[in-house]
């Protein structure tokens, strides 16, 4: 039966591999990879001693300004054995999986270049040979020119890869300095240089610069320790180094800050710690990475040294004592971001105070939490999650109370802190009360100022009825937080049944449809009653801010007193149950509060019939016929005054406008 056929121009068509930076120096981190392994392969632990990997750049012109043209890596490896060719020849070859290889390196050289020569120096049955070939992309032949014969005596071992014909595309977007490219060649690396595994890395230009040498320099400040793995008798000893590092040699790996878990030299997982430590950069220029290495990492690596024969758990006890020693080495930074977390949290505890039971607690918190969440919704959540934990704990201790027998030390210490528990949770809750009644002063504020400055106009009456009591609704839906009638007077909340901008044939025995801004009415008291046996009924009438074109129709005052004069002829009102109120008789006390500002053509209507108030602000009399209390409170005293009724408030929480 026939083979499957592999159609390698399609394979490296569909190739996803972009042309970036990065993927212009693919082929050159892919040759390097197969140095590497080719150098392990034939000096085993000798290879970072012995092993040797140089990398050319090849320019049209010799200046290091030039475009670069192709690469040249070679190195002193084990080189093109037949075993080794035949898997060459084999896409998506099994040969070198078990140590990491996947087999398709190859074919990256391809899209990134038109051609790559090869040429390599071996021993095969003890003979030393010379194997040369050309890799390039055809239908047929890919693998061209192919010339085996035996080495000249005394020939080096060595493999040279020459990358030629350089794609535009990914041409145009590789760096031209070489300190760029040898920085790209290093950062890509960093995991054998920390590992201690890597050979000599050299990379050739207008002159020879030594990687690992680079990768040291880089280094601004290093400590190295060494920790027990877990508590208990006798636990594994591992060493962690930390480096500071400039940010020039970044790890390719998706993070700034990365953890390398090392077993005989080798990095064998390497993974970003950003979020464990909660830092990204440090000071906007430097990284950090921590390695674990020891003789327990060493005893337990697999033997194609490609992982650990530990359990999961354990890897995890790895990492954990890496970011342990992290947050220890880097904690200038971690306090710098703990602030910053402390600062986040007390401003959603302001905005929302039911954690102020935390507030002495704060940097415990922040510490505690993970070192990543430092935005507000992040504290938020935390924040949350902690206070129902919280809750469920002495929802616990409160049935510890109750079942007790007998009333102990242990029971009265509970009681203690259930207490406490409950106080806080109290205080938590008025808070968030005040700050909700601080948010609505200060909408209440901004309606009256100028809606638009250029025609000098101001929000509708509509508005501001809306902010203080949702329209066309009655009390059978409302429940107190739904509304803001405290912005006028604080008792009008407890009232029996009130609706607003309600029809009045829909809650009173009459025909007429006029609706009250907002109607009150009283059977059995619920907070507080001037009389004994007195029902009393509030009307509310909303006026546009700052109206001055009160000279025909009825004024602000005779309006409400026409809804005074229509509900002392109703029979009945209708509570949240739909039951019948007790009707409005000769005693029923209407009181009536004219809510607008005293314009020129306002207060003329009103001259004369009222008395002004103490603080000269607004107006207050009686009318006989029909018989009502009459206020005429203007925007500006029912700000000044919920401002004071709630200053202390304010000031106690820290929350008043002046800071």
């Amino acid at each position: 039966m026939p083979d499957l056929k592999s159609d390698i121009i399609g394979r490296i068509r569909r190739l996803a591999l972009r042309p970036t930076e990065r993927n212009a120096l693919t082929p050159v981190f892919e040759a390097v990879h197969n140095s590497v392994r080719a150098i392990t392969e034939r000096f085993g632990d000798d290879a970072v001693k012995k092993g040797r990997v140089d990398i050319t750049i090849i320019r049209d012109e010799v200046a290091d300004t030039h475009p670069v043209t192709g690469f040249d890596v070679e190195d002193n490896g084990i080189g093109f054995t037949e075993e080794n060719y035949q898997s060459f020849l084999t896409p998506d070859s099994r040969l070198k999986e078990k140590k990491g290889g996947k087999g398709v390196g190859r074919l990256a050289w391809l899209k990134v270049f038109d051609h790559v020569n090869v040429e390599s120096t071996f021993v095969d049955a003890s003979t030393a040979q010379q194997r040369r070939f050309r890799f390039r992309l055809a239908e047929h032949n890919q693998v061209d020119e192919e010339i085996l014969r035996a080495a000249p005596d005394g020939a080096d071992i060595k493999t040279r890869i020459s990358f030629r014909g350089f794609d535009s595309a990914f041409a145009s977007r590789c760096p031209v300095k070489p300190e760029t490219l040898a920085l790209r060649v290093l950062s890509h690396f960093v995991p054998l240089f920390v590992g201690g595994n890597a050979p000599k890395v050299i990379i050739h230009d207008d002159e020879a610069r030594d990687i690992e040498a680079l990768f040291t320099d880089s280094i601004v400040d290093q400590r190295t320790r060494t920790l027990p793995l877990e508590s208990g008798e006798d636990p594994p000893q591992i060493q962690i180094w930390s480096l500071k590092c400039q940010k020039s040699v970044r790890f390719d790996g998706g993070g700034c800050n990365f953890g390398f878990i090392t077993g005989d030299k080798r990095s064998v997982i390497d993974y970003s710690i950003d979020d464990q430590i909660g830092l990204h950069l440090l000071d906007g220029q430097y990284i950090y990475l921590g390695c674990a290495s020891g003789e327990y990492l060493d005893l337990h690596i697999n033997s194609e040294r490609t992982g650990f024969t530990l359990e999961g758990s354990e890897i995890d006890s790895v990492k954990r004592l890496i970011a342990r020693e992290a947050r220890e080495f880097l904690k200038p930074y971690v306090d710098i971001a703990v602030a910053e977390k402390v600062r986040v949290a007390k401003e959603v505890i302001i905005e929302n105070p039911q954690f102020l039971y935390i507030e002495q607690d704060l940097k415990t918190f922040a510490e505690q939490i993970q070192p990543n969440l430092r935005q507000k919704e992040d504290i938020f959540l935390e924040l949350s999650r902690n206070r129902f934990r919280r809750q469920r704990t002495f929802a616990s201790v409160e049935r510890t109370i109750v079942s007790a027998a007998v009333i102990d030390d242990a029971v009265n210490k509970k009681i203690e802190e259930y207490t406490q528990y409950v106080t806080l949770e109290k205080k938590g809750a008025l808070a968030e009360y005040v700050i909700r009644r601080k948010a609505v002063i200060d909408l209440f504020e901004k309606f009256l100022e100028y809606k638009n400055p250029s025609d000098e106009s101001y929000q509708k009456e509509e508005a501001i009825h809306k902010l203080i009591c949702p329209m066309r609704v009655d009390s059978s839906v409302l429940e107190i937080k739904d509304h803001n009638l405290w912005l006028l007077d604080d008792r009008l909340a407890f009232f029996h049944y009130f609706a607003s901008d309600k029809p009045a044939n829909s809650y009173a025995g009459v025909s007429d449809i006029d609706r009250p801004d907002l109607a009150f009415f009283y059977d059995s008291c619920v907070a507080w009653r001037e009389r004994e046996n007195t029902d009393t009924v509030v009307l509310v009438e909303f006026k546009k801010p700052m109206r001055d074109d009160y000279t025909s129709g009825r004024d602000p005052v005779q309006q409400i007193l026409h809804y005074v004069k229509l509900l002392r002829t109703e029979s009945s009102v209708h509570d949240v149950r739909g039951r019948a109120i007790r009707g409005i008789n000769a005693g029923t006390a209407f009181h009536c509060y004219v809510v607008g500002d005293i314009t020129t053509t306002f207060e003329a209507s009103i001259i004369g019939r009222f008395t002004k108030t103490p603080d000269g602000q607004g107006y207050f009399g009686y009318s006989p016929d029909p018989p009502a209390f009459i206020e005429i409170v203007p925007y500006g005293k029912i700000l000044s005054n919920a401002k004071i009724r709630h200053a202390l408030f304010f000031q106690t929480l820290g929350i008043t406008s002046e800071g």
